[in-house]
């Protein structure tokens, strides 16, 4: 007891003797000597009067609590309402008893109260400080694997039927996991709203069942493919669902990559028997066929000459589309070695629309800078790529259209395009469009437009396109620019059906 009045100090003692469980009391009537008490002696309470000869006011349980945070202290006080003491309070002093207002149980239980908060408060400190020690070590793990980790609380309607899900906590590698940004505390539908729905009903139902679950699956809108582990996290209302994942785009394109390896050989394997086995017996009858037209021409007119025109000409259609088929696949399958020479662009293209069959229903029309007519290019190649492109452009149009070819240059680049107002391309189709084998047409192998891509990638150039379905597809072909001094005379622009073109 820490009091300078020998009275109340006396009537305090008188109380304490009374009650068992009470051990010694001891009193000094100054603040140092009760500071110098604490330092020599074990002690359990401190009663404290805050009027003392050398403190007065807050300051003196500031002093004496700074010198022993883990004694309980009681201040003793005869004012009512005193601010001074309930201040004490707020900053750590365990009550506040009047002078003259106590007796000795209320005394008694005052003192025996506040040694138990005391120890109370000290085990829960203890529990916190070891709470903050492994959540330190736990936030340390969690942010030191390379693996994406969160924890969501997955949202549900009234049938319980998954809507969305709020991220709760993210460790460090999720930002570079998934390109999403602070989405700590967002919801998935706001940070990706094309998310696609799957993901929701997997982690509604680890949410409702409890069961974890171990899958791989792609998120288109996040550009990326999943392996992930998803696991319930605690129980009750808020329905937790922890998420492991790592992103495996990387990988599953090197998959795919050696899985078309392994188509290509295939097809390159395929190819070579096409050539030796379809081909030969191919030009047997294309010269069966030029001599019946031949023989034909002898009839006399009549019926029987035109139906067996008629056939004859089928059959050569169907000849040519063979033969087509079997160019693509060996000009995709072979190994490209260009032979860059001086070549006349402009005959190229005028030999493709003479080649082709274009429907009158079809207007066919290009253009070609002066400048551009002949050039230095390997003109096998072009004309492969320009018969592929046009012929496609020609499929596009069933019901008519207009077909249009450019030839521009711009500073040391070579532009072609070729432009139909047909069909359209759908847009789940487009990122498919130059693999092999995959076709949009009903009659077709699938090897057009991969060997526009590779035989225009060997000419060091590259190929894209835009298409909008019911308005038509533009496909553009870029070049390095390597002119040869010509001097043909004025523009070439022409309209095939003007001049002599079907």
């Amino acid at each position: 007891m820490i009091e300078d009045n020998a009275g109340d100090a006396r009537l305090i003692q008188e109380m304490l003797t009374t009650q068992k469980g009470i051990g010694q009391i001891e009193r000094v009537d100054r603040l140092s000597k009760g500071i110098d008490h604490l330092g020599a002696h074990t002690i359990d309470v401190i009663l404290l009067d805050l009027g003392l000869p050398d403190s007065q006011g807050l300051n003196t349980f500031e002093k004496i609590h700074a010198a022993t945070k883990q004694v309980p202290i009681l201040i003793l006080t005869g004012f009512n309402n005193d601010a001074t003491s309930l201040e004490a309070v707020r900053r750590g002093a365990q009550d506040y008893l009047i002078k003259g207002k106590f007796d000795a149980d209320l005394l008694f239980r005052a003192i025996t109260y506040a040694i138990e908060r005391k120890k109370l408060e000290e085990t829960v400190e203890r529990g916190t400080l070891s709470l903050k020690a492994s959540e330190k070590r736990y936030r340390a793990l969690f942010d030191s694997i390379d693996e994406g980790f969160c924890i969501v609380e997955v949202i549900f309607d009234v049938d319980c039927k998954p809507l969305d899900y709020r991220f709760l906590e993210i460790n460090a590698s999720f930002e570079k996991q998934t390109g999403l940004h602070e989405a700590e505390g967002k919801l998935m539908r706001s940070l990706a709203p094309n998310h696609e729905e799957h993901w929701f009903q997997i982690y509604g139902k680890v949410a409702l069942t409890g069961e974890p679950i171990r899958f791989t699956n792609e998120a288109k809108a996040l550009n990326r493919y999943y392996d992930v582990y998803a696991f319930p996290v605690g129980e009750g209302k808020i329905r937790k669902v922890g998420i492991l994942f790592n992103d495996i785009s990387h990988r599953r394109n090197l998959e795919k990559q050696l899985q078309d390896a392994e188509r290509l050989a295939a097809i390159g394997a395929t190819a070579g028997m096409v050539g030796h086995d379809i081909r030969n017996p191919l030009q047997a009858i294309i010269g069966e066929l030029f001599l019946s037209k031949k023989e034909i021409d002898d009839l006399p007119q009549g019926n029987v000459k035109k139906y067996l025109a008629e056939s004859l000409q089928s059959i050569e259609d169907n000849i040519f589309y063979i033969d087509k088929i079997v160019n693509d696949l060996q000009d995709y399958a072979k190994p490209l070695q260009p032979s860059i020479e001086e070549t006349n662009l402009a005959k190229i293209v005028e030999d493709v629309f003479s080649i082709l069959k274009v429907p009158g229903n079809i207007d066919v029309v290009y253009s070609i800078e002066p400048c551009l007519a002949k050039l230095m290019t390997d003109p096998a190649a072009m004309k492969r790529i320009l018969t592929n492109l046009t012929s496609n452009a020609i499929q596009a149009m069933p019901k008519g259209g207009k077909l249009s070819l450019d030839v521009a240059s711009k500073e040391d680049r070579l532009y072609i395009s070729v432009q139909d107002t047909g069909l359209g391309i759908p847009d789940e189709m487009k990122d498919k469009l130059f693999r092999p084998l995959f076709t949009t047409k009903a009659k077709g192998q699938g090897f057009g437009l991969a060997v526009v891509k590779k035989l225009t990638e060997g000419l060091n150039g590259k190929v894209s396109f835009e298409s909008e379905l019911g308005k038509g597809t533009r496909f553009e072909l870029e070049f390095p620019l390597k002119k040869v001094p010509t001097s043909v005379t004025p523009a070439h622009f022409k309209d095939a059906k003007d001049n002599g073109h079907p």
